[in-house]
């Protein structure tokens, strides 16, 4: 396996310069700050070091406090035992359940992850295997126009000259013709006149088939640059279906961000209700404890002038235990 490109601090250090500058902390962000390495092992090292750094304490079922505990071993009512056995199970069962729902969302994420950084490493190579195309689609299309425009100059001169031969030929018929008229002694002169005018017409013919040559490369060139154009349009096309599915991708991991946000405040829910629990037991044991010493003081010598009915009932007093 090749070595790493850049250590963690430095990936490290990047994510918290995107985080000052108000921008997102994602695989290509990184990429371009740092100037390189892989898009998946750079956001996988900023997501170790930023859950490192969140303290999520899964605290073990504890017992009652001690002073709930000795008040409770002093009461001999079954109904405190039933609800200090109910205080107990539920205060266990809450716990319980908010940390196995934590662990399930946790596990689930941590594989939603996985499945995203997979993703990504594939989008990520197809989408540099495209750039590569269309740098090379690119290059090769400039070439294209480059030679098209090298031909059509050429054609353009041979169209030049082809004027200035057909200009020259029309020049020689007209003084063929003059000469024509003239006396029979020149007929020397005519003579050497027509194999000019043979020899322009040979030239003006070959003019005129390198002409028709030049057109046929044209139209090739033409056809072929026609084909780039649309090759490049192609893979335009498939850059941007992937930046629509890196997209997804990034949704999808806010998404399972929000679950893990929502199983943490469940959790702090049953935390909550459990200490609401345990204040209503210890203020339930304290109005027991009185009312038991206002029996006590009840049934002390001197005090038997109280009413038999608020000695035999002592709750009444204090309310409902």
């Amino acid at each position: 396996m090749r070595p790493a490109e850049f250590e963690d601090e430095q990936i490290i250090e990047a994510a918290k310069r995107l985080l000052g500058a108000g921008r997102r902390v994602t695989g290509f962000a990184l990429r371009k700050e740092i100037g390189g390495g892989n898009p998946s092992r750079l956001v996988r090292v900023w997501e170790d070091y930023r859950q490192s750094q969140e303290v999520v304490e899964s605290e073990p079922v504890q017992d009652l406090p001690v002073e709930v505990e000795e008040a409770l071993n002093e009461m001999t009512s079954s109904f405190l035992d039933q609800v200090r056995t109910l205080a107990i199970n539920l205060n266990n069962r809450a716990v319980k359940t908010a940390e196995r729902r934590v662990a399930d969302v946790m596990k689930s994420a941590k594989e939603q992850q996985q499945s995203a950084e997979a993703e990504l490493i594939d989008a990520t190579a197809a989408f540099d295997e495209l750039e590569g195309q269309v740098q090379s689609l690119q290059e090769a299309l400039e070439g294209t126009r480059k030679e098209l425009q090298s031909v059509n100059d050429d054609r353009k001169e041979l169209g030049n000259k082809l004027v200035k031969l057909e200009k020259d030929l029309a020049v020689s018929e007209q003084k063929l013709s003059k000469e024509q008229e003239k006396a029979s002694d020149l007929k020397g002169e005519v003579a050497g006149l027509k194999k000019a005018n043979e020899s322009l017409e040979s030239d003006k013919a070959d003019l005129r088939k390198q002409r028709d040559g030049w057109a046929t490369i044209v139209e090739s060139r033409e056809e072929e640059a026609a084909k780039l154009s649309h090759q490049l349009s192609e893979a335009q096309g498939m850059l941007r279906e992937l930046e629509a599915e890196k997209k997804a991708i990034a949704a999808q991991s806010e998404e399972r961000k929000k679950e893990r946000d929502e199983a943490r405040s469940a959790q702090k829910e049953a935390e909550r209700l459990v200490t609401q629990l345990e204040t209503r037991l210890a203020a339930n044991e304290t109005q027991n404890k009185e009312t038991k010493e206002e029996v006590q003081e009840s049934q002390k010598p001197g005090n038997e002038s109280r009413s038999p009915e608020k000695a035999s009932d002592p709750r009444k007093k204090g309310g409902k235990s």
